[in-house]
């Protein structure tokens, strides 16, 4: 229709057509005319050439108007009421939970899609996204024509506790962009967000590279309007970490827990409440200054009376962003903890046995004394590994066993998958070669070092050693710290064997000789706790058993082996809750009580000698609840809490929008919800206004043309007023 634009030529091409041809002949009576006819020449040649002009102009309009243009930064695009193919995109991370106006920004977001829906005309197509962490992303992926389907599909929509990544939307929204088949070939792009820095902004400079250059494309197939919902207040304070500060818990010990909470924003937040709850009861209270930017940490302690399943919660003070204010802790507490001790040196005197010490050092006391070791040890020989459930024990203390078989070793890895620890323990029968052969391998084996050389001599103890526990930051001898008197510097060591960490080795040292050999090495291999003792347990090699630092680094040892039985308790949103099960967990009926109350059903899986659980929907934090049928019949519970980058509310302005993500890229920008409400953008949303705009000029126009044929003072007098009032707006705007 644009084409007709060229109409504006046709009135100056009748003109000259229709130009009058003369001839020129000698009349007396002509020259009289003449002079009267040239006195108004001009004036009447400039009346045509305006008249004709204003012809031209109205022509112009006209085919304008009926071509229903839109403009686009003063560029030409689509008729504006021509069915466009609309993707609205709404922001579902938890930051826009935040309330504002007795409404969460996530609210608004589905009001104002709903109002874009709702405003759109006859054949417009629609597809909706969301940002969100966990899929589906894309909510409706055919462009559709209904109204009320769409508006039913973000009444719908719910608001998880995750982060989300905005790139992977900008590519699900490039596919749906090169759709041709049965949509309008007008886009546009809506972004409904409070345009979070920390989830728009790019973590490294070549990601910040390719989102400029996907939304540069987005930017040249569509109209692009980015609806901001960000930019009222943006303090929030929160709860950034709740965690133990020992590696286990046991009954009847006391325990301490770190709070730690932030204050995200620019307002000093002073006297704010902060509650410790232990199995939902309140159990202490505290005060908290919060200074802006900064974070402050808080110290609970707690006995827990019972074994079993506990969980703990810490809750701050309530502000307009509820969901970071509160974090979950599941602890464990294990009332007896089974210690198997695999003997490899058999002695007939008395104390003579390379579990001997061990055992006594984890055997609870008589009764009639009053119990307070958790462990429950049973010695067996080397030769009776195989024939053993290891499922029903917590930790294995392997004790100068000279030889592992092939068969022992499967069933060792397999304890370890399964979350057992296992403690390795030298002495003077172990087989190096096989040790290195059949469970190092190179680093890929179940023993995490290399065995190397016998330093000192046992039988002459002409060279003695001593352990050097460094700064004590490790746990089984952290407890050593100030106390001499325990006597762990004054530990005679005389024969060991050195020990070797292959190359990027996650196992650290927690104690070493005065020599600088490790003395003590520990870490996890395939879930399971491994440790590795460079010398012998009983008193062969040392007076280490004899010694009273003996007896709590046993227990701190049989403890952080015995950890791994629980497995991982603590997750993030959005990240799969996994656990090990023993083999025989092939069948067990599972069902997942889910923080707001629902159950759920849940399936495991079997690879070999192991079973495994996973519930990968965890997109509400809080206790996930799960109970395991037969043969298992035991219940577990596992916190699932808000990443807490989150939480900081800064969000991105339109000038930073501009240089740091979309530079050089044309957008439409809005901040006012009520505009976003009762009418959406002059440039992109109001539709057929350039149209009727331009017919209404025309109108104007050919009245204006009719009065100057007739009249053109008249019509000239006419003209001026709206030249007038453009003039002076001109000059305000400049």
């Amino acid at each position: 229709m644009l084409w007709g634009a060229a109409l504006g030529a046709a009135p100056i091409i009748i003109h000259l057509l229709n130009k009058r041809k003369f001839r020129e002949s000698e009349w007396a009576a002509m020259r009289f005319l003449i002079q009267a006819v040239q006195k108004k020449s001009r004036r009447i040649r400039l009346e045509q050439l305006i008249l004709l002009a204003i012809r031209a102009l109205i022509m112009i309009l006209l085919a304008l108007a009926l071509a229903e243009p839109h403009f686009r930064s003063l560029g030409l695009t689509f008729p504006a009421d021509a069915p466009t193919h609309r993707i609205v995109v709404i922001d579902s991370t938890f930051s826009m939970g935040f309330q504002q106006e007795n409404q969460s920004r996530f609210h608004q977001a589905q009001e104002v899609a709903r109002q874009i829906i709702d405003q759109s005309g006859q054949g417009d197509a629609f597809n909706l996204l969301r940002i969100a962490e966990a899929a589906p992303q894309v909510i409706v992926a055919t462009p559709s024509f209904r109204k009320e389907d769409l508006v039913e599909e973000i009444s719908v929509l719910e608001l998880p506790h995750g982060r989300g990544d905005v790139a992977p939307i900008l590519e699900s929204i490039k596919e749906l962009l090169e759709e041709k088949s049965g949509v309008p070939e007008r886009k546009e792009v809506y972004f409904i967000s409070d345009f979070q820095s920390a989830g728009w902004l790019p973590r490294s400079n070549s990601q910040l590279t390719e989102f400029r250059n996907s939304m540069k494309q987005l930017g040249q197939d569509a109209q692009l309007v980015l609806i901001d919902l960000g930019k009222q207040s943006q303090e929030n304070t929160a709860v950034t970490s709740l965690r133990t500060l020992q590696s286990h818990v046991a009954m009847g010990r006391p325990v301490q827990f770190e709070a730690t909470v932030q204050n995200f924003g620019r307002i000093p937040q002073d006297s704010q409440l902060l509650e410790f709850l232990v199995d939902n009861k309140l159990q202490a209270t505290r005060r908290v200054n919060l200074v802006p930017g900064t974070a402050a940490s808080e110290i609970f302690t707690h006995t827990f009376s019972a074994g079993g399943e506990h969980r703990v919660e810490v809750r701050l003070q309530g502000d307009a962003l509820d969901v970071d204010n509160r974090r979950w802790l599941s602890v464990p507490v294990r009332d007896r903890l089974n210690v198997l001790c695999v003997n490899g040196s058999r002695s007939g005197r008395e104390m003579g046995n390379a579990t001997d010490f061990l055992a006594l050092a984890l055997q609870p006391t008589e009764p009639s004394t009053g119990s307070t070791s958790p462990f429950s040890p049973r010695v067996i020989g080397s030769g009776d590994l195989v024939g053993q459930d290891l499922q029903d024990y917590d930790c294995i203390f392997m004790c100068n066993v000279a030889l592992v078989t092939p068969a022992e070793a499967n069933l060792l890895e397999s304890f370890l998958k399964s979350g057992g620890g296992v403690v390795w323990s030298l002495g003077d029968r172990v087989d190096v070669e096989n040790y290195n052969a059949t469970l190092y391998r190179d680093g890929k084996g179940i023993l995490p070092v290399k065995i190397g050389k016998r330093r000192g001599d046992a039988a002459k103890r002409s060279e003695a050693f001593y352990f050097d526990p460094g700064d004590y930051a490790h746990p089984i001898v952290a407890d050593f710290q100030g106390n001499p008197q325990a006597g762990l510097g004054n530990t005679l060591t005389y024969e060991y064997y050195q020990l070797t960490l292959p190359p990027r080795s996650s196992f650290r040292v927690a104690l070493r000789f005065n020599t600088g050999d490790p003395a003590i090495i520990d870490g996890k291999i395939d879930g399971g706790p491994a440790l590795v003792v460079a010398t012998s347990l009983d008193d062969s090699w040392g007076n280490w058993a004899l010694w009273p630092s003996y007896l709590p680094m046993i227990r701190e040892m049989a403890q952080l082996a015995c950890s791994g039985r629980t497995g991982q308790r603590d997750f993030s949103v959005g990240q799969p809750i996994e656990r090990v099960l023993p083999a025989r967990a092939f069948d067990v009926d599972i069902t997942v009580v889910r923080p707001g109350g629902g159950t759920t059903p849940a399936r495991i899986t079997q690879s070999e000698s192991i079973s495994e659980f996973q519930f990968a929907d965890t997109q509400t934090s809080g206790i996930y609840e799960v109970n395991f049928g037969p043969p298992l019949s035991d219940t577990e519970l596992f916190a699932v809490n808000v990443d807490t980058a989150e939480s900081n509310l800064t969000s991105l302005s339109r000038d930073e929008l501009a240089a740091e993500l979309l530079p050089g890229i044309d957008f439409d920008y809005q901040t006012d919800l009520e505009q976003n409400i009762t009418s959406e953008s002059g440039t992109v949303a109001e539709r057929g206004g350039l149209s009727r705009g331009l017919l209404y000029v025309v109108l104007f126009l050919v009245f204006v043309e009719l009065l100057m044929a007739w009249q053109f003072r008249y019509g000239l007098w006419l003209l001026f007023p709206p030249l007038a009032v453009v003039a002076v707006y001109k000059y305000w705007r400049a």
